[in-house]
């Protein structure tokens, strides 16, 4: 691609991305204040659907309940003949966690609220297909470009596998995602080869024993001394059979049983979360736990039940995915709009979309340059700079209108 047409779509997208700033913002507080829990995101979809449409961009129906599917082509004499098929991904759905924003745009759903950004994902997704579809119009799209809508993100194991289960990602040469980071200021994305996020997989294990007087305990099965070597027993026993350079977490985050201080109670829970960096790692602490868990409550002589459920992989991005990333901000928005982050340890069903194809997932900037703290994702006070969202339409417009072949090769490091 020519200098003077990068820089044409360059300033067009630019242009489009400013025109719709505030009815975006408007369209976030809207989904905001009226958040759905995972599988019942029927009114985001509603909305997401009838915006689109308005500027001819139609849904393609796989089947989903909640969620939707849209693409947009160029007309077939402005298709490249290097064309890439990129997939753009947004998850739609909120937490089942309340809200204790004093604004105007608070959620009106007790106990649930978008408390990780998934209003901004959203509304950035439904901007890049106006910005898009615009440059469709004048001719300056060149590529194919599917919009995934994805509910059920916060759900286990996401909504993702059924996406790729009902063909969402059929025929795509690359797929991309932006996350919101509050650690990350507004104008810039935070990037990272290979995995950006870690394996997590909901532990829940389930104790019986005959119960009994706390008077005969050698007549029963003493479920809470065996929920207690659980607790304190099964972190360090597996930081021990595992690999360090795993990063292997086991944190419970519940405990429950009994009713009596003086009976010993037929059945206790606990519960929590494991966390590992690599898939060989998460592969092999899934094989190893429910044995060393049986082993530590042996001596106790309860039964014992390890429920697993099916997980998240860690999302590993492509390195030529992490190079389109920074070539699309780079170019769009500047050569200070990328930086490095971290491996974290929270999890994330896009990895299973990048097992499918090739892509990444870059940490989009919420924060307000210049301020020091801002409350973490999944807090009930989360909150964003509602900046992030042109910025977040620029990048995506610019990811998908200029295709890999297309795009600078030298500018593939963050500056």
């Amino acid at each position: 691609m020519s200098m003077s047409g990068s820089e044409k779509i360059r300033q067009e997208i630019s242009a489009a991305a400013d025109r719709l700033s505030d009815e975006l913002i408007s369209f976030r507080r809207d989904i905001h204040s009226h958040p759905e829990i995972a599988w019942t995101e029927r009114r985001t979809t509603k909305m997401v659907t009838e915006r689109l449409e308005r500027v001819g961009v139609k849904a393609v129906d796989i089947g989903l309940k909640t969620g939707a599917i849209f693409e947009i082509s160029p007309e077939p004499q402005n298709l490249s003949s290097d064309a890439s098929f990129v997939g753009l991904r947004a998850d739609i759905d909120a937490l089942p966690i309340a809200d204790n924003k004093q604004v105007g745009y608070a959620s009106s759903v007790p106990g649930v609220s978008h408390a990780c950004g998934h209003d901004v994902h959203t509304t950035m997704l439904v901007g890049t297909g106006i910005v898009l579809a615009r440059l469709r119009n004048q001719g300056l799209l060149r590529n194919k470009v599917r919009l995934l809508f994805q509910p059920a993100e916060e759900s286990s194991p996401g909504g993702a596998p059924v996406l790729i289960e009902h063909g969402a990602l059929k025929d795509l040469d690359e797929v991309y995602a932006l996350h919101c980071d509050p650690r990350t200021d507004v104008g810039q994305i935070a990037v990272k080869r290979g995995p950006i996020t870690s394996a997590a997989d909901r532990v829940r294990v389930t104790l019986r024993g005959p119960g009994g007087h706390t008077s005969r305990p050698h007549l029963s099965a003493d479920i809470i001394a065996a929920l207690g070597a659980l607790a304190t027993h099964g972190p360090l026993l597996l930081s021990r059979r595992l690999d360090p350079r795993t990063g292997a977490s086991l944190i419970w985050g519940a405990i429950e049983a009994g009713s009596a201080e003086n009976a010993i109670p037929q059945q206790g829970h606990i519960g929590g979360t494991l966390r590992t960096l690599s898939i060989e790692g998460w592969q092999a602490a899934r094989t190893l736990i429910p044995e060393l868990l049986a082993q530590i409550v042996a001596p106790f002589g309860v039964e014992i039940e390890v429920d697993l459920d099916e997980g998240l992989p860690p999302t590993v991005n492509h390195p030529s995915g992490v190079a389109r990333l920074v070539d699309a901000a780079q170019s769009q928005i500047g050569k200070g709009s990328v930086v490095l982050t971290e491996q974290s340890l929270g999890g994330e069903d896009f990895s299973w979309m990048l097992q499918e194809v090739p892509g990444a997932m870059a940490r989009l900037g919420v924060r307000t340059p210049g301020v020091a703290e801002w409350p973490d994702i999944h807090r009930p006070g989360f909150d964003v700079d509602e900046n992030c969202i042109q910025y977040g339409v620029e990048i995506f417009s610019r990811l998908a209108a200029v295709g890999a072949a297309q795009s600078a090769p030298e500018a593939v490091k963050p500056g």
